[in-house]
């Protein structure tokens, strides 16, 4: 870009590095944790428009000078400008994950480091098991939008030169580009809406695999060219510095525009900070409204932002410190998201941002100053040259040799990593399962049963009980009538083992993926959870903590349950809920209190729509009681503790509204008494070997849950049991 404006180029414009610092200040926010944030995702598509604006203003610039765009000449300078940055952070990211042995980090860093370095992490998070919503973030996370970046900068100029030869003014191709733009945001509307099923073909598991798909509305590369393409328009559109006269004279009226222009690019500011306070990154609305009403805003910032007449737009963005910031964004943005993991600073802490600020601050700025200014300027490639030829060839080959190595070794040291880091999953449990007989009194009746092998205990306990019994018969002798006591009959079963499917939240996950050995003689267990979904598609879920779960991602919950009890031919779903369904509920702009009418309605309602929906394929429907929750701080877990999971009141209140529910549809549903411990004994309540963040079970935990709740589910009679 040329050093200033001559009236037919955009020259520096301090004011659009302004922007990019309010942008990259809102992500740093976003990416702390903060409540008041929780949009500064949003930050990510301010910096699409001005990358849109400024790639598509120097390819016409470049046109209008030399009559053709150089597409090595772009290329070599957009790889000046992003790789070497990038592999100083991968190459410190994978030394500092290996070094730390962290398995969550480096089962992520196995799938995401080979996305990263071909910059196509956004498609690597789609594909993946554990996408960008995981709980456990990974340290690389953050790529995606780099990635659909470098994928721009790869097509758009190709696209560039084929639109120059139609013969098209450039007024008509930013129009067209507006409504190509338009239409994509549209479909990305309709898409949020209609949750329509996504199928891709997955090259590593061969076949189709579904895909998620707010998981693809914000990071493909489709949906997300929106804000590129809006910048791209607006370059061919909005070109005032080759219009405005730079002119210390001027009239009344375009004074009057100048003030007209101010008032609204700071009305299209402020409108951005607010989007960047309200934004909810899994809210359905913010496909359909919020990113669009961002480009347009952005637009308009951008719009003043490089008019000559705008001075106090132009004076606000153009503060020393604030240009200084946006011209850094690029590393604050790169190191910020893997330093601030390292540190904790991703749970809305002060303390901790201020910690991983201080780290970040100087690695960015030694980045800025030593890799990226000196390579994207020429003086790296000047120094080089002054070097004799020996010593260019081998600091050549030790530099370019040491990155590929330490990322070459990063990935195949990672090879013997689980794919897939799941935090609730104990691998350490030793637990085995050891079914206690039912007492004889409430025997299990069904067709073609099978006789259960009794366990040591049962048969020492039915040893000791005939024995006491001869002795007591011996001592009564004497007695007109001598008391005999049978020994109770053999357990008996229904055909096993019992096909189950554990449908639910994170809760559920928990309890499917940590059966102790020796429960598949029983029961043939599938994993249905939803992580984050109760019965609900709408609502946000808030808790006094200034914790936010919007429920708009859990659309379509009701057909994930059947087609996972349909993969197992269920013959019994377990439900267990609770975990989300403490907190009060925002609908819209009213804010539905626990335990109110209107709650218990939503509650209820959903619930039943689940039992429905189950019973509609022939499924029994077993409601697992909510156990009183101790929740604490844990490494790994993706949601903070919050208060409301502690009140054993709302849990009460919950058990007994599926009490409700179960007793209004007897012949469906049963409700399943779940371990009393986990209320009564705060000894194992509040034990890691139980549940390792006081809510979701592990090892000991799990296995007292099974313990509570085997003999319950084997005994409920299904129509196939009596023929």
């Amino acid at each position: 870009m040329h050093a200033a404006g001559d009236g037919t180029t955009l020259g520096v414009q301090p004011a659009l590095d302004g922007i990019r610092a309010v942008s990259v200040i809102a992500v740093l926010c976003y990416h702390a944790g903060f409540g008041w944030s929780h949009g500064g995702f949003l930050g990510v598509e301010v910096f699409f428009v001005v990358s849109g604006f400024l790639i598509t203003t120097l390819l016409i610039e470049e046109r209008d000078r030399t009559g053709v765009v150089s597409l090595r000449r772009f290329w070599a300078r957009r790889a000046r400008r992003l790789l070497p940055a990038l592999f100083a952070m991968l190459v410190v990211v994978t030394i500092v994950v290996l070094w730390r042995n962290d398995p969550s980090q480096q089962s992520q860093l196995r799938r995401d480091l080979p996305w990263g370095v071909g910059y196509v992490a956004n498609w690597g998070q789609i594909l993946s098991d554990a996408p960008y919503f995981t709980p456990s973030p990974s340290a690389l996370r953050h790529l995606w939008s780099l990635a659909v970046e470098e994928q721009w900068y790869l097509l758009w100029p190709m696209v560039f030169i084929a639109l120059g030869r139609r013969g098209e003014s450039d007024r008509r191709r930013g129009i067209g580009i507006a409504i190509v733009a338009t239409a994509i945001a549209v479909g990305t509307a309709v898409a949020a809406t209609i949750e329509w099923p996504q199928r891709w073909l997955d090259p590593w598991r061969g076949g189709l695999r579904e895909v998620d798909t707010v998981n693809f509305l914000y990071l493909s590369t489709f949906t997300r060219s929106v804000g590129l393409l809006m910048g791209a328009a607006l370059a061919f559109l909005w070109r005032p510095w080759a219009r405005v006269a730079a002119s210390d004279q001027r009239s009344t009226a375009l004074r009057f525009a100048d003030r007209r222009l101010d008032a609204v690019g700071a009305l299209a500011l402020v409108g951005l900070v607010a989007a960047f306070a309200v934004g909810e990154v899994e809210d359905v609305a913010t496909y359909q409204r919020l990113l669009p009403l961002t480009g347009i805003a952005s637009l308009v910032v951008i719009g003043v932002a490089v008019h000559p007449s705008a001075t106090i737009v132009r004076r606000i963005l153009g503060q020393r410190w604030i240009v200084a910031v946006g011209q850094r964004s690029y590393g604050l943005y790169l190191w910020s998201w893997p330093i601030s993991l390292a540190v904790g600073a991703n749970r809305g802490s002060w303390s901790r941002f201020a910690m991983a600020m201080a780290i970040t601050a100087p690695v960015s700025e030694a980045c800025y100053r030593w890799i990226e200014r000196p390579i994207r300027s020429g003086a790296a490639g000047r120094w080089w040259t002054r070097l004799p030829s020996a010593s260019r060839q081998r600091g050549g080959a030790v530099v370019a040799t040491s990155v590929v190595a330490i990322i070459a070794f990063g990935v195949v040291r990672l090879a013997d990593v689980d794919p897939v880091f799941d935090v609730a999953k104990d691998t350490a449990s030793t637990e085995v399962f050891d079914l206690v007989a039912p007492p004889a009194a409430t025997p299990i009746t069904a067709v073609e049963k099978q006789t259960a092998p009794a366990s040591p205990a049962n048969t020492t306990a039915s040893t000791a009980s005939t024995a006491s019994t001869a002795s007591a018969n011996n001592t009564a002798s004497t007695a007109e009538t001598t008391t005999t006591t049978a020994p109770p009959p053999p357990v008996t079963f229904p055909p096993l083992p019992r096909r189950l499917v554990i449908v639910g939240d994170s809760t559920a996950h928990s309890l499917a993926v940590n059966l102790p050995r020796g429960l598949d003689d029983f029961f043939r267990v599938e994993d249905g959870s939803i992580n984050g979904c109760s019965v609900y598609s709408d609502g946000v879920g808030f808790s006094g903590r200034s914790f936010r779960r919007p429920f708009d991602d859990c659309a379509g919950w009701e057909r994930r349950w059947v087609r996972d009890a349909q993969r197992v031919d269920a013959e019994v779903a377990l439900v267990v809920l609770g975990a989300w369904d403490v907190l009060d509920v925002q609908l819209g702009e009213s804010v539905i209190a626990f335990s109110t009418t209107e709650f218990d309605d939503r509650f209820s309602a959903g619930v039943q729509r689940g039992i429905d929906v189950l019973t509609a394929e022939g499924v029994h429907v077993a409601l697992l009681e909510v156990p009183c929750m101790r929740p604490r701080e844990a490494k790994g877990q993706g949601t903070p503790p919050l208060p409301e999971r502690a009140e054993d009141a709302r849990v009460s209140h919950l058990n007994q509204l599926l009490r409700n529910v179960a007793a209004r549809n007897p012949e469906t549903t049963t409700f399943i008494d779940g371990p009393p411990e986990f209320c009564n004994d705060e000894t194992i309540a509040s034990d890691k070997a139980y549940r390792w963040d006081g809510v979701h079970a592990s090892g000991k935990g799990v296995n007292l849950v099974f313990d509570a709740i085997a003999l319950q589910l084997l005994s409920i009679e299904l129509p196939a049991d009596s023929g």
